[in-house]
Formats: structure tokens, sequence, C-alpha cells
């Protein structure tokens, strides 16, 4: 099996990993106004057969993607969503609209799951996607991440000195009660799109898979079955590519 390069060029960072064999040999992270230091770790790379790049970020950082994949004379596949692709159907009203990230990552969920499940991403924005029984991408839905809803408290209020403490139960200082209130509303919306889901295929869902930078600070009070794994968007590249050859 030829050697894949999978990027996923994301609004706060480009990650990237080279596998072979559905292996990832060698990873990295970088923030997306320093992708060009990602030049020499791609110098000490096997030279992949197949590139593939999944970019939800800025038009300057899918050019400097470009100049830092320009040595290896590889055609890159910048990936879109599409009505159905490696066993996902999608029901999006217009599939290309959909996020090319999360597409890639319902791919790389439903390959390891095979059943009903959630998808969550937990980066700058947070998705929640559903997927039913069949593979069929029901929808989801997409709110701030962390970092997005205090800037936002912030810049829209006089909390401009507040910061991000620990959480409790009934909060008892003003930082407390952001970094709560915040860690309520992730957990509130992915346990009614728990619910609902499991409502629509008459059943619990049995197990639901989780990823992104934001992780650690759910896990803690999540209660629903579920898997965190890392990178789920070159899980789902790397996927799409091998369906390819």
């Amino acid at each position: 099996m030829p050697y894949i390069l999978a990027i996923d060029s994301g609004n706060s960072f480009v990650k990237w990993g080279l596998f072979n064999n559905g292996r990832c040999l060698k990873q990295g992270k970088v923030e997306y106004d320093k992708i060009q230091n990602v030049k020499n770790d791609f110098k000490e790379l096997q030279a992949p057969a197949s590139i593939i790049i999944s970019h939800v970020a800025r038009a300057a950082t899918k050019n400097q993607i470009c100049e830092q994949i320009s040595s290896w004379p590889v055609k890159p596949h910048w990936i879109c969503s599409c009505a159905f692709q490696c066993g996902v159907s999608s029901s999006y009203s217009d599939p290309t609209q959909l996020g090319c990230d999360r597409w890639a990552s319902l791919i790389a969920a439903w390959e390891m799951q095979q059943q009903a499940c959630l998808v969550i991403n937990v980066g700058t924005a947070v998705t929640i996607d559903a997927l039913s029984e069949s593979g069929e991408f029901l929808g989801g839905i997409i709110l701030p991440g962390f970092h997005l809803m205090l800037n936002s408290l912030q810049r829209g209020t006089q909390l401009f000195k507040a910061g991000m403490s620990a959480y409790e139960d009934f909060p008892i200082s003003t930082d407390s009660a952001i970094q709560s209130g915040m860690i309520h509303s992730v957990i509130g919306a992915i346990e009614r799109m728990y619910n609902l889901l499991s409502i629509k295929i008459n059943h619990p869902v049995k197990t639901s898979i989780i990823s992104g930078g934001g992780v650690s600070l759910l896990s803690p009070f999540i209660k629903i079955p579920i898997k965190t794994i890392d990178n789920l968007v070159l899980k789902g590249l790397v996927l799409i590519a091998e369906d390819s050859f």
C-alpha cells in the first residue's frame, strides 16, 4: 500500500500524518499561521504517493500548504463533501455545503462503529453530528468552542477581565460561572442530541465518538457511552484516499 500524507487544515491548527496500511508513521500539528514550520518535518518523510487534504481555513493557508508540499511530484486531492462515499450517505440539503472535515470524521466514525452514533468534534467550533444504523448522516449542529464562547463574553459584556476557572455544579465565582456555563452548554447539547438520536433509532445509542483539542475539558462530565479518538479527520482522509486507489 502506498504512503498517504493526510492534512487537516482547520480553523486554528493544521494537523498532518503520514500513513501506510492504515498505520500512522509520523504526525504533527502546527498553528495555521506557522504552517511554514512543517517544511523541515516534511523533508524527513518518505515520499507520499497520495496527498489528501481537508481544508476549512483561510485561502492564504491553502496557498501556504501548497508551498510546503510542492517538492513532491504529487497532485494533492482537496476533498469535498458529497452525497455518498465510503459507506456514508448524506442527508444534507446540499451535500457539498457540509464542512469537509465533518464529512471525513463521519466516514472515520462509520468505519469504526458500523452502527448509529454521534460524531463529536471539539475544536474552535463544536460539531455534533448523527449517523443512522445504515450509515446515513442524518444532520448535525454547530456551536462555538470554549475559546469562542469566552471571547464573545469578554467582548460583549463587562466581563472583559474574566477568565476560565474550575468547574462547579453551583459556581460561587464569576470565573467558575463562565467555565461551568461553557461546559454545561456543550454537555447539554451532546446529551440532547444523544436523546434525539436514540428516539430516532428506537433504542439507546450504544457508543459515540468524540475527538478534538477540547475533549479533556469535557471528559469528566460526559455520561453517555463514548470513545475518544485522536485525529478523527486524518483517519477519515486516509479512508477516502484508500477508497480511490
